[in-house]
C-alpha cells in the first residue's frame, strides 16, 4: 500500500481510479483495455521466466492466462456492452 493509502500492485503500479475517469464507458473501456495491455505485458514476462526455468506447470497455466487476457482485449478494443 503506498503512503496516500491506495493499494498498488506488486510492481508498485496504482491501480486507475474510478475518480479518473470523470465520465463516459468509452473512458472506462480505455483505462480497462490499458490495464489489460499492462497486465499482459507482466504475464509475457513471466512465462519467459518460467521457459527458462524449465517449468512446464508454471508455463502452461500463464499460457491460458494470457489467452483470457487477449480475448478480454479483443473484446475492449470491439467496444462490446460489458455484462
Amino acid at each position: 500500500m503506498s503512503s496516500n493509502g491506495i493499494s498498488t500492485g506488486w510492481n508498485g503500479n496504482q491501480p486507475i481510479g474510478l475518480g479518473e475517469l470523470a465520465g463516459t464507458s468509452i473512458s472506462a473501456l480505455a483505462c480497462a483495455a490499458t490495464a489489460v495491455a499492462r497486465v499482459q505485458t507482466e504475464i509475457d514476462v513471466l512465462w519467459r521466466h518460467s521457459m527458462h526455468i524449465e517449468n512446464d506447470g508454471l508455463s502452461e497455466r500463464l499460457v491460458e492466462v494470457s489467452k483470457a487476457l487477449q480475448r478480454a482485449a479483443r473484446l475492449l478494443d470491439e467496444e462490446r456492452a460489458i455484462g
